[in-house]
């Protein structure tokens, strides 16, 4: 089953003017400024703006370069054979009692994926809810939200094509839609969120305090902006005023910096498993997971960086 347009709750909206948009065969075309948005093989909604004032050629490039890591990323999936089982793309988590005593723990090679997104939810009702996950990767929080979580609707919006590619082809939900779009210039329509997700990706984004702006806009009164990532320690401290001072009151606030370092350690071993000889050390999807070894798992070692979730609630 695929999913590219929700039948209740929320719906897409033009990146530009955030109006709504009206299915057609083969795009989505805006009601309000007349843009017209592809639909890739009749599944795929690339709600992307074509030109955007506010971007250098440097923000271009970057998100270009995303865009090409995860691509790679998936094809080493896809080389490997283990692509329809790798749902997630982040730390993990693990507590020093898994690594005592693991023997008796559920597992899966989703394991410790699945245990970081009960910590980083744990405390929020999404039970009949209509939340939205920005930087879906391969859909395995959307997946597992429709599972256990009882949402009323889910969108995953991604940058990269082949992520949102494996997301529809991989979709079982009639709940859960989902577009490629930018987490700068979000295709929702304003005040229509009750929760948004997002998990180790906003370090990626050229323009951050942009992309908190998009979050604020699309949230209804009173909804969580549910957030959780590894950031330079200075930067997660200038983020988290800048949230405040948008109008979000943090009912949440934890250091699971620890946490994750531990579920990176016992994952190194599944992880060069899973990806064979394709990707190696100095790849731009090897540092991004924070592999032991790496500068980013060096720098949290060392306490310059920390991994953090953040619950926000945005004030009525």
């Amino acid at each position: 089953m695929s999913s590219a347009w929700p039948i209740t709750g929320m719906s897409w909206a033009c990146p530009r003017c955030k109006q709504a948009l009206e299915k057609k065969e083969s795009s989505f075309d805006c009601t309000s400024c007349g843009v017209s948005y592809p639909v890739q093989g009749g599944l795929i909604p690339y709600l992307l703006l074509e030109s955007n004032a506010q971007e250098t050629m440097e923000h271009k490039e970057r998100k270009a370069a995303v865009k090409e890591m995860f691509t790679s990323f998936n094809r080493a999936l896809e080389d490997n054979g283990v692509s329809r089982f790798s749902t997630f793309i982040n730390w993990g988590y693990a507590e020093p009692s898994d690594e005592k005593g693991g023997a008796s723990l559920p597992r899966g090679v989703n394991h410790q994926s699945l245990r970081l997104l009960q910590e980083i939810l744990n405390g929020v009702d999404v039970e009949g809810k209509d939340v939205l996950e920005i930087a879906c990767g391969r859909g395995g929080n959307v997946r597992a939200l429709c599972k256990s979580y009882g949402p009323r609707t889910v969108a995953g919006l991604d940058l990269t094509e082949t992520n949102i590619a494996f997301c529809l082809a991989s979709n079982r939900y009639e709940q859960a839609s989902f577009c490629v779009g930018d987490a700068e210039e979000l295709p929702i329509p304003d005040a229509c969120c009750d929760i948004v997700l997002n998990i180790e990706s906003s370090d990626l984004y050229p323009r951050i305090n942009r992309f908190y702006d998009e979050v604020f806009r699309v949230l209804k009164a009173g909804g969580v902006f549910v957030y959780a990532d590894d950031l330079d320690a200075l930067k997660f401290e200038e983020g988290e005023r800048y949230l405040i001072e948008l109008g979000f009151e943090v009912s949440l606030s934890r250091d699971i910096s620890e946490q994750v370092l531990l579920a990176s350690d016992l994952a190194k071993g599944s992880r060069l498993a899973a990806l064979g000889d394709t990707l190696g050390k100095g790849d731009a999807v090897w540092e991004t997971m924070g592999v032991p070894g790496t500068p980013i798992y060096d720098d949290m070692r060392a306490g310059k960086r920390r991994y953090k979730i953040l619950h926000l609630v945005k004030k009525a």
